[in-house]
């Protein structure tokens, strides 16, 4: 058994960044560039117009010295709506009648708005007038000019960037289909018990639902990551092995279950019959000690696969996917090291709780804002309460589930007292007295 630090350190040393490929496009979404986008085209790819009117030479609507001419009589040669192109070149005393997008064609410079067609004209089409008035004329105005967005070669998104929603579209008008990013980290979760049922099915006496696998498929997509749910496997050397095998081509595989030192806690010795190398198994905590943490060296240049046996008991699940999953995921995410952990504080507790006398233990409570004091992920310290929440045990999600901080206490520290300042680790939003309740985040 080590200590919990020591187990930290080995997960952070042992995961290490996955290398960046080439992926489609919307596989990327919220993650960084590890390559610029270079675009394949100009933006605009042609002058087009920015509004709906009549495309016209800038002599006809204005004089010598760029003044508007009051009212200009014009012949309509041709109708252009967006995606239409002429051969027709516009010369003087002609006009074209064009929707927004139209390509502005040949001889034509600006556009006239419609709705400063007088005399009734504003329907004119190809093969009839129109009388333009347009007072405040601007030679070019309304014209998207080619390459003013950007031009074919240029980079418009550089290493680094995130892919929201406008740099997914800019990419797509830049001709990236594919672009260079980190991957999206791949989670196998494989779910081990003889009693395990589906959630779908009512158990019958002796057997339980599989709520590890939800919770755990639910933290990996809350982070990012894609599950690959194996499912559940009996505890049968054989049914292990051969979902062990199968998760082991992910980027990481968490089992929950099997680890622990029972007649059927199989999944140690599977892990090293499929070439898991093991790092580290059993840490002194509170829920979570049977933790068993490991690594398979697939070669030829691929990065390891990560490898967590997680206690059966769901919250002890949950608490060791908080503390040993979630750094070693955001390593793999290629994310900065103030990310890799839950942010931690220190809060007044509102009332006393139970240190276990050998471990650190982490209780589930409710996390709020001292009246009048506003938190931030950056400035936690003496701002916070804990309400410590009701909870029977490592089996036990309720507690767990309205949970927004994990109150940490030593190992021996005994009965604590309301009113003590104690270490906690903030999951979620805090809960602010000025915002009735509901929770909000940490800035």
């Amino acid at each position: 058994m080590i200590e919990l630090a020591e187990a930290l350190a080995l997960v952070e040393a042992t995961a290490a960044a996955l290398p960046p490929r080439r992926q489609r496009l919307l596989d990327v979404c919220g993650r960084p560039l590890a390559a610029g986008v270079i675009a394949d085209c100009d933006s605009p790819p042609w002058d087009r117009a920015m509004m709906d009117g009549f495309a016209v030479r800038n002599a006809d609507l204005a004089d010598e010295s760029g003044a508007s001419r009051t009212a200009v009589e014009l012949d309509v040669m041709v109708d252009l709506a967006a995606g239409d192109v002429t051969q027709l070149v516009i010369r003087d005393g002609t006009c074209a009648r064009i929707m927004t997008g139209a390509p502005i064609p040949a001889g034509a410079e600006a556009v006239v708005p419609i709705e400063c067609a007088v005399d009734g004209t504003a329907a004119a089409h190809a093969g009839a007038r129109v009388r333009l008035a347009d007072p405040r004329f601007r030679a070019g105005q309304h014209v998207a000019r080619q390459g003013a967005a950007f031009r074919r070669g240029q980079e418009v998104l550089t290493a680094g960037t995130v892919l929201r929603a406008a740099e997914i579209g800019l990419a797509a008008e830049a001709g990236a289909t594919h672009v260079v990013a980190t991957p999206r980290v791949r989670v196998a979760l494989l779910s081990t018990g003889s009693e395990l049922v589906e959630c779908d099915r009512e158990p019958a006496f002796g057997q339980t639902r599989n709520s590890n696998g939800p919770m755990l498929a639910a933290a990996v997509s809350l982070l990012g990551g894609e599950p690959i749910p194996l499912g559940l496997a009996a505890d049968k050397p054989e049914a292990i092995r051969a979902a062990v095998a199968q998760g082991l081509a992910a980027d990481m595989l968490l089992l929950s279950g099997g680890v622990s030192a029972g007649d059927l806690d199989l999944v140690p010795e599977i892990f090293r019959q499929c070439g898991v190398e093991k790092v580290f198994h059993k840490v002194r905590l509170k829920p979570g000690k049977p933790v068993w943490f490991g690594r398979l060296g697939r070669g030829g240049g691929e990065p390891d696969t990560l490898v967590f046996g997680l206690p059966g008991n769901p919250a002890s699940s949950l608490v060791c996917f908080e503390l040993f999953v979630r750094p070693a995921f955001q390593i793999l995410a290629g994310r900065a090291r103030d990310q890799w952990h839950l942010p931690q504080g220190r809060a007044r507790l509102l009332a006393p709780c139970n240190a276990a006398p050998d471990r650190p233990v982490y209780l589930p409570g409710r996390l709020r804002a001292a009246a009048g004091a506003p938190v931030t992920s950056r400035s936690l310290a003496g701002r916070l309460e804990i309400e410590p929440l009701p909870w029977t045990g490592s089996s036990d999600l309720r507690g767990m589930a309205g949970a927004s901080g994990l109150i940490a206490l030593s190992a021996g520290a005994g009965l604590v007292a309301a009113g003590a300042e104690v270490s906690v680790l903030v999951r979620d939003g805090i809960i602010s007295p000025e915002t009735d309740g509901w929770p909000r985040s940490r800035g």
